[in-house]
C-alpha cells in the first residue's frame, strides 16, 4: 500500500481510539493531549516505514518528539482533576442528539487531518532523504525550533502564572509574550 496512505490510515485509527476514549470519560478535551501525540507517532513511523534511516530524519523525530511530549504532559496537567475543558463542554450542550457525530468529524477527525497537513514535510522527509548532508538550511531549522520552542514554553509559563491569580478572573493576558 502507499507510504502516506498508509500514514493516514494509521492516523484516521488513532483519531478514532482517541474518540473512543472520550466517550467512554465523557470529555473532548483528550483531543488536546492526542494533538501532540499524534505529531510523534507519525514522525517515528515515517521514519521507520520511510526506510531512509538518515540523520536529519532522526533529528526531526527527536525535536518533534520533545515539543509533543512536553505539549501533551502540559495539557494533561492544566486538564487533570477538572471538569471537560469549558469550549467542549459548550459544544456538547449546542449539539444536542448531534453531539456525538459532530464531535468525532468536528473534533478529532477535522484535528488529525490539519494533524496531517502539518506533519507532512516530515513525512516527505522520511520518504525521500537519501542521506543528503546537513547544510545551513537545516542549522537555520534547528534554530527557528528552538527559538519556537523557548516561546511556546515561556507563554505557557506567563498564561499558567496570570490564571492563577484570582484578580485576574475574567480578564484576558495582554502582556508577556
Amino acid at each position: 500500500m502507499n507510504y502516506f496512505l498508509n500514514l493516514a490510515l494509521m492516523l484516521f485509527i488513532y483519531m478514532t481510539l482517541w474518540y473512543m476514549l472520550s466517550l467512554a470519560k465523557k470529555r473532548n478535551d483528550v483531543a488536546d493531549v492526542a494533538w501532540g501525540l499524534g505529531f510523534i507517532l507519525l514522525a517515528w513511523t515515517s521514519f521507520f516505514i520511510g526506510h531512509t534511516e538518515s540523520i536529519r530524519g532522526i533529528l526531526v523525530g527527536v525535536l518533534i518528539s520533545i515539543w509533543g511530549l512536553r505539549l501533551a504532559w502540559y495539557i494533561h496537567t492544566r486538564n487533570r482533576g477538572k471538569t471537560e475543558d469549558y469550549r467542549y463542554a459548550k459544544w456538547r450542550q449546542e449539539w444536542e442528539k448531534w453531539f456525538y457525530i459532530r464531535s468525532y468529524v468536528q473534533v478529532y477527525l477535522l484535528q488529525g487531518f490539519f494533524l496531517y497537513l502539518i506533519i507532512l514535510p516530515v513525512l516527505i522527509i522520511n520518504k525521500k532523504d537519501v542521506g543528503s548532508p546537513f547544510n545551513y538550511l537545516d542549522i537555520l531549522g534547528v534554530a527557528v525550533w528552538i527559538f519556537g520552542f523557548l516561546f511556546e514554553v515561556m507563554g505557557d509559563a506567563q498564561l499558567a502564572k496570570f490564571i492563577k491569580n484570582p484578580d485576574n478572573k475574567g480578564k484576558i493576558i495582554q502582556s508577556g509574550l
